[in-house]
């Protein structure tokens, strides 16, 4: 059976206040950290990145970075130094979405194949082509992106995907669709652990999925999103029956409560890295 080791690399992080995670179902007096994080995949004798990092050197995210407020952020080659990995050693990368901290390094990866659903791809060439739209993509998103998506595309170095797909033996892409993005996708992934599903963005933290006492019911992040309540719901469903209803197997981009279930460090850059399996 194909066996692959997941390491999730931070960053960088800010702090949220619970109406950012939860709308009205959670007092926004109440803080949550807010880590970023890319995750590496390393077996069957590939290294395979899900989502970018962000690119530092690159002006434009500069200024997304400030007005986001997210602090410590290092770029690709610095994080995976952590983990004993060069950028230019990435045979693949797979694309949950196109937001800037997530599609935001698109140069940073000589070598590699990216892999993408094409309603995402689709969708911000929508967006970007209407100039009253920029609600969609203000905060969340460089445009400059939809260009290098592009251009990758072009180099034939971008595969675009019309739903599910096993991409390498072990790693399979589910498309979870319109909601949080445009075409969002999950990635699940075979260890000698079992298996274990990484949702992007398509939640950001367990009670999304759990609720709390007071509300005991899916809570939708709706920040930022771009689809219906219902598409971003459905897509909770498509995760709890993946993971068995297992949530501690669900890895999100953003949660910070992997503390309390995976083994971690600090690096050198005074970010956090995981070892899930």
């Amino acid at each position: 059976m194909p066996n692959y080791k997941i390491t999730v690399l931070e960053i960088g992080a800010k702090t949220v206040d619970g109406g950012f995670y939860f709308g009205d179902f959670m007092p926004a007096e109440k803080e949550f950290p807010n880590p970023f994080s890319m995750t590496l995949l390393q077996g069957e004798g590939m290294t395979v990145l899900i989502d970018t990092g962000i690119d530092t050197n690159d002006a434009v995210k500069q200024e997304i970075i400030k007005a986001a407020g997210v602090g410590n952020v290092h770029g690709p080659a610095e994080v995976l130094a952590t983990a004993g990995v060069k950028p230019e050693e990435v045979d693949a990368v797979i694309l949950t979405h196109a937001h800037f901290d997530h599609a935001g390094a698109l140069d940073c990866y000589p070598n590699a194949q990216f892999y993408m659903q094409r309603a995402e791809l689709n969708g911000w060439q929508m967006a970007a082509s209407h100039t009253r739209y920029a609600a969609l993509h203000i905060f969340s998103m460089d445009l400059n992106d939809v260009r290098r998506l592009e251009a990758l595309g072009a180099e034939g170095r971008l595969t675009l995907l019309d739903g599910d797909a096993e991409l390498f033996p072990g790693v399979s892409v589910i498309n979870v669709g319109s909601g949080h993005s445009f075409g969002s996708q999950m990635v699940l992934i075979e260890t000698e652990k079992g298996r274990f599903l990484h949702a992007g963005d398509a939640c950001n933290r367990p009670e999304n999925l759990t609720g709390t006492d007071a509300f005991p019911f899916y809570l939708p992040n709706t920040k930022f999103g771009v689809g219906a309540v219902t598409d971003i719901l459905r897509g909770y469903d498509t995760i709890l029956r993946l993971c068995g209803g297992d949530i501690s197997r669900v890895i999100m981009t953003h949660d910070d409560t992997r503390r309390e279930r995976f083994p971690n460090r600090q690096s050198a850059l005074g970010l956090t890295i995981f070892e899930i399996a």
